[in-house]
């Protein structure tokens, strides 16, 4: 779906450069052919700023790393910017969504509405050398779970669920009992 997505807006650019530079039309496979073409020559110029950035130790590439980039794939960076400033931009035409779309996180942290209380409340537990990033301590999820109206039971059902534990070990069950 992804990469169908991407081929299509890909498709789209293709034909409005074919208009740029004076073309009046072009045929669906042609425009195929190029969308290819130009798929796989940004890919390799992908590559090749990756791996300079990685040899000169970074993570995420900089201009030079383009610069060099488009120098080994025979690409003039005067010529390119010449053919940029004669070329008269042309928009989009239709909006696009941010590409990828982000997806939930899947973490497991609490709601941003009611951590700020049970935080609040319960700040003291935190120690000083625990990043905020991390999720709650066991603390903090119970004060959270107060906050929000769970009441702690110890029922019969967490028993049959772990049976090698005590009810004294119990003490918080994540149940609500009626």
């Amino acid at each position: 779906m992804c990469e169908s997505y991407a081929r299509s807006l890909l498709r789209v650019s293709v034909a409005q450069m074919c208009q740029a530079v004076g073309w009046d039309a072009v045929q669906l496979s042609a425009c195929d052919l190029l969308s290819d073409v130009l798929e796989r020559y940004v890919q390799q110029l992908a590559r090749s700023c990756h791996r300079y950035s990685e040899l000169y130790g970074r993570t995420d590439p900089v201009l030079s790393d383009v610069d060099q980039a488009f120098g080994l794939l025979g690409v003039s960076i005067a010529e390119l910017e010449d053919y940029v400033n004669n070329l008269e931009p042309v928009g989009y035409p239709q909006t696009i969504p941010q590409f990828p779309i982000s997806k939930s996180s899947v973490l497991q942290f609490p709601a941003a509405g009611f951590e700020t209380d049970a935080r609040d409340a319960l700040r003291g537990e935190r120690r000083d050398y625990i990043p905020e990033y991390f999720p709650p301590l066991v603390s903090l999820q119970e004060g959270s779970r107060r906050a929000v109206g769970f009441q702690p039971c110890v029922c019969e059902k967490l028993a049959e669920v772990r049976p090698g534990w005590q009810r004294s070990q119990v003490s918080v069950c994540v149940c609500v009992c009626i």
